[in-house]
């Protein structure tokens, strides 16, 4: 039975890990979104991994070689425990493909922790203890609140990790 597993790729090699273990038959799935880049006063939508560094590969265990996927070109390795591969729950690649736009990419809004307008606690930082109201998630993957600090409303930018539903 064909399970996924993850594999760990060399720096920015995603594309070539996918393109060679395509070529050696293994079915593969590297999530991307889309996100913005600003450079030189030119902002321009690029293609980004949603996993930097890791990407999908389905396989049958028991009947496919999948040894060869550590000597891929791009490849790191196949994480694994206690010696062999790891396999991941089958909803969870499912529920990423069902988070995927017409045009293949994941959506960061529908990865959002919070709804917009949501009220959240900050529980790291400086600003640890207050509320604030979730406005986005950015592309850093950061959270972007409005807190009312001093009198007025102020947009502050945090790591997710930084803040929890109250």
């Amino acid at each position: 039975m064909k399970q996924w597993f993850a594999v760990h790729t060399q720096l920015y090699r995603e594309p070539l890990a996918v393109a060679n273990l395509a070529q050696q038959g293994f079915e593969t799935y590297f999530p991307c979104y889309q996100r913005q880049r600003r450079h030189a006063r030119k902002v321009e939508v690029i293609q980004a991994p949603l996993f930097p560094r890791y990407l999908f590969v389905s396989f049958d265990l028991e009947t496919n070689g999948w040894q060869s996927i550590d000597s891929t070109q791009g490849v790191s390795y196949l994480l694994r425990s206690q010696g062999r591969p790891a396999a991941l729950p089958a909803q969870t690649i499912q529920a990423l493909k069902k988070q995927q736009d017409s045009t293949g990419y994941v959506t960061t809004a529908a990865l959002a922790l919070f709804a917009k307008g949501e009220r959240v606690r900050i529980i790291d930082g400086c600003f640890s203890g207050h509320t604030a109201v979730f406005e986005k998630m950015n592309d850093q993957q950061r959270v972007e609140l409005l807190l009312d600090f001093l009198g007025r409303e102020t947009r502050v930018s945090l790591p997710v990790y930084a803040v929890e539903a109250v």
